[in-house]
């Protein structure tokens, strides 16, 4: 290719030798239009005269630089556990007629439910004065005398139960709450040697108490053996939590106690609660011996007598029956 500066004195050169007999303006002109058509000629060539790399570079729009790349984000946080609410255990509907009024049956509804949470506040009777229980001289089951359930409240079981020791010929008992229902204590008897009641008003001479004859047994301990006397305390616990025994002794001043310390009915807290299988009922007897000579008391551990015996020298197992029948 021609360098610029050598086409440049080639134009200008063949210019001169066209117009170089005009003069004056004709001929200033004349050179005017030769360079314009020298220029044209040569913007036309540099156009179409491809740019070398270093041109190339320049001439090119600035390129633009490529974003960071971005941090990945971070991962998503663990899921909370959320607690999900403790269902309620299902509570069942009984309807228990309970009496007629204006010719209508009187209804009420019972939940089954239990009242251990109920003992913490108690249920407004004192609660039992020892849980667990002391350990007992013998104990023994009272559900297979219970048939009939159905319909049945926790206070409907405790009637019962004070009925049938009524018809047994223990007209004194008081009530305790106890983690999930009930205890019914009996007033402390003396018996025989053999677990009858005794008869008269002797049946319910405490140990503490002095006989019309104490100064005939006392003249006759000092010479003879005199027989020992024998006492019974019953508590009958219902409930649907189980428990062991403590291994704490009754004393038969406590068990006396515990007739005055509770309470004479039960309350209607009961009243809502049913009485179903889930409901144990045991009775808890506590045997003691006097010593006629001495005059101390002092609890059997094991009893002298079987829980069979007991329940039939008692007739609660034929009076628990009977009532549960009713």
């Amino acid at each position: 290719m021609m360098d610029l500066t050598a086409l440049l004195d080639y134009k200008a050169l063949h210019g001169a030798i066209q117009v170089g007999n005009m003069t004056g303006a004709s001929q200033h002109y004349r050179y005017v239009a030769a360079a314009a058509s020298v220029t044209m000629l040569l913007m036309s060539g540099c156009a179409s005269k491809p740019l070398t790399g270093q041109s190339q570079q320049v001439a090119s729009p600035m390129a633009e630089p490529k974003p960071a790349a971005l941090p990945p984000p971070p991962p998503p946080p663990p899921p909370v556990a959320v607690a999900k609410p403790r269902p309620r255990p299902a509570q069942k509907r009984i309807v228990d007629k309970v009496g007629s009024k204006a010719g209508k049956t009187v209804k009420r509804s019972i939940r089954t439910g239990s009242l251990s949470g109920l003992f913490k506040g108690g249920p407004k009777i004192p609660r039992y004065p020892v849980w667990p229980p002391e350990t007992p001289s013998s104990r023994v089951s009272l559900d297979r005398f219970i048939k009939g359930r159905a319909n049945l409240s926790l206070h409907d079981a405790g009637q019962k139960l004070k009925a049938a020791f009524e018809d047994a010929g223990y007209l004194e008992y008081s009530y305790f709450s106890a983690p999930g229902g009930f205890v019914l204590v009996t007033r402390i008897e003396k018996i025989s040697a053999k677990g009858d009641p005794l008869p008269g008003t002797e049946r319910y001479t405490l140990p503490s108490q002095r006989n019309s004859d104490s100064l005939t047994s006392f003249v006759r301990g000092l010479f003879l053996d005199a027989p020992p006397g024998f006492y019974r305390y019953i508590a009958v616990v219902v409930s649907d939590t189980p428990y062991q025994t403590s291994r704490r002794s009754l004393s038969s001043t406590e068990a006396q106690r515990r007739l005055s310390a509770g309470s004479n009915n039960l309350s209607t807290a009961y009243k809502k609660i049913a009485f179903t299988g889930d409901h144990n009922v045991e009775a808890l007897i506590y045997e003691f011996t006097k010593n006629s000579r001495t005059g101390k008391v002092r609890m059997i551990a094991p009893g002298r007598l079987t829980p069979r015996i007991h329940l039939a020298k008692t007739k609660l197992n034929m009076t628990i029956a009977a009532n549960f029948k009713r």
